[in-house]
This record gives C-alpha cells, sequence and structure tokens, in this order.
C-alpha cells in the first residue's frame, strides 16, 4: 500500500531523526507538577469535587457513566466536558505555564493513552502533552499506516517509560479487586433495572471495560 507519509519523509529526513524530533520537540509537564496533579486528582475524586470526562454522542450513554462513578467511585459530580477538551486543556497550561493560543504555536493537545472516559485519565497529568502539529499524520485520531503505528509505538513506550510510577498505580487501581467486584455489581444493576435499554447498557458497558482497561505497553 502506498503511503504519502512514508515517500515524504525520506526525501528531507530519516525516519528515526523525525522520530527523535517528536519526541525531543513534544512538551511535557514536569515530573514534579505530574505528581503534584496526581496526588490532587485523586483527592478530588474522593471529595466529590467536581470531574469532566469527553462525553458520548448520546445522552443516555453519558448517563450510565455518571451512574457508574456515583456508585462506584463515589463521586457524583462527574460531567460531560462542555468542549471534550476543556479540563485537560486548563489542566496542561496551568501545569506547564504554556497557553496553546498565547504562547504555542502549531502544537496540539495529545492525549498519550485515550480513555477519554475514564476520569483518572482524561484528567491525569501524565496521559497529557503538547505534541508539534506536524505529528498529526502519526498521531491524530484519523492516523493509519504502518508509519502510525510505529510511532504511536515510540511515542507510548517513551512515556510509560517516563511516568511510570503514576502509570502503575493506575493500573494497580484499574485492577484492585474491590473494584472490580463493585464494577461487575454495578453493570449487572443496570441490566435489571427495567427503566434502562438494554443495548444502550450492553454498549456502555464494552465502552466501560475498555476505559478502565490497565495500560501496558
Amino acid at each position: 500500500m502506498l503511503d504519502s507519509y512514508e515517500a515524504l519523509i525520506p526525501e528531507y529526513i530519516s525516519k528515526e531523526d523525525f522520530f527523535r524530533y517528536g519526541l525531543e520537540k513534544t512538551i511535557y509537564i514536569n515530573d514534579s507538577k505530574v505528581k503534584e496533579g496526581w496526588e490532587a486528582l485523586k483527592q478530588k475524586i474522593k471529595n466529590n469535587k467536581p470531574l469532566f470526562i469527553r462525553g458520548v454522542k448520546d445522552a443516555v450513554g453519558n448517563q450510565l457513566f455518571y451512574e457508574f462513578y456515583s456508585r462506584v467511585l463515589k463521586n457524583q459530580q462527574v460531567k460531560k466536558d462542555p468542549s471534550n477538551s476543556q479540563a485537560p486543556t486548563k489542566m496542561m497550561e496551568d501545569l506547564t505555564g504554556y497557553k496553546k493560543s498565547k504562547d504555542l504555536r502549531n502544537y496540539q493537545l495529545t492525549s498519550i493513552f485515550s480513555r477519554s472516559k475514564n476520569i483518572l485519565c482524561f484528567n491525569a497529568p501524565w496521559n497529557f502533552a503538547y505534541t508539534p502539529n506536524i505529528l498529526d499524520p502519526l498521531l491524530g485520531i484519523d492516523a493509519k499506516g504502518d508509519l502510525s503505528t510505529e510511532y504511536k509505538k515510540v511515542f507510548q513506550e517513551h512515556c510509560y517509560a517516563k511516568f511510570k510510577p503514576y502509570i502503575t498505580e493506575f493500573n494497580e487501581m484499574m485492577t484492585n479487586t474491590h473494584f472490580l467486584r463493585e464494577t461487575d455489581e454495578c453493570i449487572a444493576s443496570l441490566y435489571d433495572d427495567s427503566r434502562n435499554n438494554l443495548e444502550a447498557v450492553k454498549k456502555f458497558a464494552i465502552s466501560l471495560r475498555e476505559e478502565i482497561a490497565p495500560i501496558k505497553i
């Protein structure tokens, strides 16, 4: 299969140098700020403070996620992000000191490990970075091809190593026996509730399993 990016890059720079450029020019939150932000996030969840997730297209799906967080994490103040990126954008601006519209040009906000309907990942300082726009063909939501797959792997491996202590803790939280039991009970109760559309619950349950899956590299 012909890939225009694979054809273009060797004309001007080696693939290895391009990948190196991508990793070096990406703006990450520094470790002390990541630690501070991660601890603050866990306290917000515990203390029932307002938090956002990236919404799904239908209101029913959003409501099921709200119900899950209310029952399992005891946080009744989870809502859909107004722009689907407002909360992580503000977090990045606050913790890096770079305002996207004022201090940066040709950079974009990138979610490293996705899971945007997981309140931990959508608000975690280790899960976001500013990446050069030129990398969008490799990291964007519509990115396809071997080159994109290869760079995503390199990028995620780099970020996993960089933020390993926090990701390890996240994985432990998502695989905790009590959490998984509460999750199963919540899903079962949603199926049993005659007010719920069964297809909507099934769709939600599949999506939820993906959102709470541990991050593996």
